[in-house]
């Protein structure tokens, strides 16, 4: 599958000529980790978290097409969601091919954006509440607002100088994703509020999705409230999701999940906390019933522009720590230096303890290093690189 991609950026990079303007950037994520498990001759468990190149070409004057090549780590796990991103363990493929029109140029207009998106893509929300290591405040994270990959298109709106942002997206099943529901197309609807139009340092998104299985739909809400005054900064923010299915397993229930966080930062220090729960009329499972799950709390400091610590430590409660979560308190406690030797660039190394029962357990919040990146292992020495180019 490998050579699928090479194949693609060859045809990508053959296309240039035919753009008048391209652009390519990219992620790559790596880690390292030293999983315990000596006796079964592995001493250092490596990773490719990620590895993406996007290319935006310009079309005409009003349009501009955009790709992502992305071979994502978890693709080679066995995580039950691992249909959501690939058909195929460790196949890379395109994230997103897609043809964006500026309709609001093309007419002229004033004030008034218009937009749509054809392609294959996930048709998101916006995404916007992500700010702290653990990411129990972003919704993708635990309990992903989002369609699956597949070819739609969605129309995106904007009045008041951007202070409202609604939107509306369609997906179609073109690509069997290997769930139990066979959705022949799922719709997303949602309006975004960005406050700082009117010099207020508040984002609000509201959304709703349909699925045409059953009678299945989705709605939402993400917040979150920024103020910077001086060396201070301040941030709050969170999401809630509640889930509604009436169908051949659930009868007319609701699940309810949420996450929030708050941090503040100072001449190089920040500190933030996290939380999320879930919660329903035995929508999950009647023994996995907790509106109060995980804890996170976390430090860093960085004492030059290029060098500092930080560290985290994730804690389980309740039901959702004795079904979930391997039955342990402690879920991680993660210790380390954070080297920035240049711009797009992040190193980092330390040591993470994970209870082998937390590594074995079926945890959706189980987060470690700090970072987005899920790791099975039992914890130990860490080296982690994050490029953004």
């Amino acid at each position: 599958m490998k050579k699928l991609l090479v194949l693609a950026m060859v045809l990508v990079f053959a296309a240039m000529p035919a753009f008048a303007e391209m652009n390519i950037s990219g992620e790559f994520d790596y880690y390292m980790i030293n999983g315990f498990d000596k006796d079964n001759g592995a001493s250092f468990a490596d990773k490719l978290d990620k590895l993406e190149l996007d290319f935006a070409a310009s079309v005409g004057d009003y349009s501009t097409m955009k790709i992502e090549l992305e071979e994502d780590g978890s693709w080679n796990s066995k995580a039950d969601n691992t249909w959501a991103k690939s058909p195929e363990e460790g196949a890379p493929s395109f994230n997103y091919a897609k043809i964006i029109t500026d309709w609001g140029k093309f007419f002229g207009l004033e004030n008034i954006g218009i937009k749509t998106t054809i392609g294959l893509d996930s048709w998101e929300t916006f995404d916007k509440v992500d700010f702290t290591g653990y990411n129990y405040e972003y919704a993708d994270n635990w309990w992903q607002p989002a369609m699956d990959r597949n070819a739609g298109f969605k129309l995106e709106l904007s009045f008041v100088d951007g202070l409202v942002q609604p939107y509306y997206a369609m997906e179609f099943d073109t690509v069997d994703a290997g769930d139990d529901y066979d959705n022949e197309w799922t719709f997303l609807a949602g309006i975004g509020f960005d406050f700082n139009a009117i010099d207020v340092p508040l984002w609000l998104e509201l959304y709703f999705e349909k699925f045409d299985a059953e009678d299945c739909y989705e709605f939402g809400a993400e917040a979150a409230y920024t103020l910077a005054i001086d060396e201070f900064t301040f941030k709050i923010g969170g999401w809630y999701n509640g889930f509604y299915e009436d169908s051949d397993y659930i009868d007319g229930e609701v699940g309810n999940a949420y996450g929030a966080a708050i941090s503040a930062s100072a001449y190089g220090a920040t500190l933030a906390v996290g939380c999320a729960g879930l919660w329903g009329d035995d929508y999950f499972d009647e023994d996995m019933i907790e509106a109060f799950s995980v804890l996170s709390i976390e430090a860093e400091y960085m004492f030059l522009d290029w060098l500092g610590l930080n560290a985290g430590v994730a804690f389980a409660f309740g039901d959702y720590k004795e079904n979930a979560a391997g039955d342990e308190a402690v879920q991680n406690f993660s210790v380390g230096a954070i080297v920035k030797p240049s711009k797009g660039v992040v190193y980092k190394i330390g040591y993470i303890y994970i209870p082998e029962d937390v590594a074995d357990a079926d945890a959706y919040l189980y987060r470690t290093l700090n970072s987005k990146a899920v790791c099975n292992e039992k914890g130990g020495l860490y080296f982690t690189t994050k490029i953004d180019f």
